[in-house]
């Protein structure tokens, strides 16, 4: 079972009342929250202990939302909190100039009892969102998949997971720069992204897990049929993406850390499909592993592209 992080959150104002409110509602969700009533003492916290959240007062004796806006602006992006300002009474070029400062969302101060959690849910959900999407396939990544697979096997369906690898990428880019090879991965993205569309159902999941690495969840009734269109349209594709010389030879010529020659092939796609029809899959990384060995069976059975499907009965 994947534990989540419990989510941190600061919140920072004068406001006795709001401070009692959303102390009470917040750890209510389980979140961990402080409490801080002057800005100074949360901003040295943050290059200690950064937080998922921040809610802040905007404007008041002892804070300063523009402040704070800078502070966390210049935190490293991936320990950057969300923000959300409590506001009174502004003006809309006000609120304009705090959102282009950094700020990702507001409420109003009367309607704070009424919005508060609502808006923390969401801009929680939007930033982990964000911080999992891979930047050139704009699929989500490893974090986002574990999650789906994990509730996959509590809804105790039945369900096909695959891994995809793309075999002799690294090489390709070696030959060709990492600009091309960034196309081939988008490339893959869409053959898979339209393959799930063509052959798969509405609940079907694709994630960019890393690298030249990809890993889809389907129904096993669709799996067959998403894994045979894949392989053909990647197959039929790929050779474009190299020139006419090495096109019509079949290979690349690579030379290795020793100097040596190598006769490298075009790349191929490999994938290893798991299902729990014959027996429960009962946590992500066991999901992981056998997919993983079924595509590296592929790779060393077939020199062509093909997937492996599980058949062991347990």
């Amino acid at each position: 079972m994947i534990e989540d992080k419990k989510p941190k959150i600061f919140v920072i104002t004068e406001d006795q009342n709001l401070q009692d409110y959303a102390t009470l509602i917040l750890m209510g969700e389980n979140y961990e929250v402080k409490i801080y009533s002057r800005q100074n003492e949360a901003l040295n916290e943050l290059t200690k202990d950064a937080p998922d959240l921040i809610i802040s007062d905007f404007q008041t004796a002892g804070i300063n939302g523009m402040d704070i806006c800078n502070k966390v602006r210049h935190l490293a992006p991936f320990s950057r909190p969300s923000l959300i300002f409590i506001l009174e009474d502004v003006t809309q070029l006000e609120k304009a100039k705090l959102i282009y400062a950094g700020a990702d969302d507001y409420i109003q101060k009367s309607l704070a009892e009424e919005e508060l959690l609502l808006r923390v849910k969401l801009n929680l959900f939007r930033a982990s969102q964000i911080q999992d999407i891979n930047p050139l396939s704009r699929l989500p990544g490893e974090v986002t998949l574990l999650k789906e697979l994990q509730k996959r096997i509590d809804a105790k369906s039945c369900f096909a997971a695959a891994c995809v690898d793309l075999y002799k990428f690294k090489e390709f880019n070696q030959r060709y720069g990492f600009k091309k090879g960034d196309e081939v991965i988008q490339y893959a993205a869409s053959v898979l992204l339209g393959s799930l569309r063509y052959a798969g159902g509405g609940t079907d999941f694709l994630a960019h897990s890393g690298s030249d690495n990809f890993f889809f969840i389907s129904s096993p009734f669709d799996a067959q049929a998403i894994v045979d269109r894949v392989i053909n349209d990647f197959d039929k594709g790929i050779g474009l993406f190299y020139d006419e010389t090495d096109r019509k030879k079949g290979f690349i010529l690579i030379k290795n850390r020793k100097g040596d020659i190598l006769q490298v092939p075009l790349v191929r796609m490999y994938i290893g499909l798991v299902t729990n029809e014959q027996y429960p899959l009962t946590n992500p990384s066991q999901i992981l592993q056998i997919a993983n060995e079924l595509k590296d069976f592929a790779q060393k059975t077939s020199e062509k592209s093909m997937y492996v499907k599980e058949r062991r009965k347990g």
